[in-house]
């Protein structure tokens, strides 16, 4: 995985969406501990803290450089690791019901396929702790034309406005803008300058949802009860007013997702197939 360059601007931008990123907390109710899984410098697991200080909260992440940027900021009822196997004692240690455990991937699992990286450890993780819930929300481009093309004019404006450089960096890594998703996909990275040559490469859309339901629910033991595909806010206007184009409607860039898992209790069923 290529290095950052600039800790401190890639984690001041990982910081703008904090909100977007908390859209979970008010869904996973019953939960105690919030293990995020990719953690980067704590900055997320900081603000749930501020949130909700009465909470548990985990970070996991594999560069240690980034954990130990946690651990210089931690407070009351936070911990940070960088080796799995000290993360998964002290949540057993915690001895927390796995029906009040969540685990969180906010915008890491793009990079886990991405550098294929090793995911046993997020089944090794599942499987030893059975959390409740799994959250996940990440880029993810989704159209009803996965090869559709953008007006002329929309990829004129972006030729004007941005870098001859960065635009042939791009387009000789990912191919032309004037192919939707590729332009959906400079958008979201074309600010990481100071980064620029890990951020080119990194592909945003590297997964499915089948590739996700592979990776964290290969028995099939959890259910969705959220599950929502948007153009992430900030993208739609930096593009109005920066850019000078329309995102328009006809795609999204971002998904958010809530797992839970099925009871093992014998409750009676709302389902109309088992009234049968």
């Amino acid at each position: 995985m290529p290095e950052i360059e600039d800790y401190s601007v890639y984690n001041d931008r990982m910081r703008r969406s904090m909100w977007d990123k908390a859209f979970f907390m008010d869904k996973v109710p019953g939960t105690e501990l919030i293990v995020d899984y990719g953690c980067a410098d704590g900055s997320l697991i900081r603000f749930l803290h501020s949130l909700f200080p009465s909470m548990h909260f985990i970070g996991f992440d594999i560069d240690p450089a980034m954990i130990a940027a946690a651990n210089r900021e931690k407070t009351d009822n936070m911990w940070f690791y960088s080796d799995p196997e000290e993360m998964l004692q002290k949540i057993r240690s915690l001895n927390i019901e796995r029906r009040r455990i969540a685990v969180n991937f906010s915008s890491v699992l793009h990079e886990i396929f991405h550098y294929d990286c090793d995911r046993s450890m997020i089944t090794r993780l599942i499987e030893q702790i059975s959390p409740r819930y799994l959250v996940v929300r990440d880029m993810m481009y989704h159209s009803q034309q996965e090869d559709a093309v953008i007006p002329q004019a929309a990829q004129e404006q972006i030729r004007r406005v941005l870098p001859k450089e960065q635009l042939q960096d791009f387009e000789n890594c990912w191919g032309s803008i004037g192919l939707r998703r590729n332009l959906a996909h400079l958008i979201l990275k074309y600010k990481y300058r100071e980064n620029w040559e890990r951020e080119c490469s990194e592909n945003y859309f590297s997964y499915t949802l089948d590739d996700l339901a592979g990776l964290l629910d290969p028995g099939g033991i959890y259910s969705p009860i959220l599950m929502s595909r948007y153009i992430l806010p900030w993208c739609r206007y930096d593009a109005e007013n920066n850019l000078g184009i329309d995102m328009g409607d006809e795609f999204t860039t971002h998904f958010s997702l809530i797992l839970s898992r099925r009871s093992d209790a014998n409750r009676p069923s709302l389902n109309a197939k088992e009234a049968l």
